[in-house]
């Protein structure tokens, strides 16, 4: 009898559901941030909201960061991605 192993998740809200969803799995659901090019600037968008546009990926990048140290500061959980 072979084992089948259990099937691994598919995308990051199967692991972490999204806030505000009913009878999540873990309590410390994380803040996502996505930095994303958009002409001659960089979007940012923090939880799927427009956040903010920088001049340069590295402004937008240090900007989360910072953000991000805050989050974890407190005890939050945040992800960054960059589309």
């Amino acid at each position: 009898m072979s084992q089948q192993s259990p099937p691994s998740p598919h995308t990051w809200d199967d692991i972490w559901p999204t806030v505000g969803e009913p009878g999540l799995t873990y309590e410390n659901v994380p803040v996502r941030f996505r930095i994303a090019p958009r002409g001659q600037g960089w979007e940012v968008f923090r939880n799927a909201a427009f956040w903010g546009i920088f001049q340069s990926r590295g402004e937008a990048n240090d900007t989360v960061r910072r953000a991000m140290s805050d989050i974890f500061a407190t005890g939050g959980a945040a992800q960054m991605r960059f589309a």
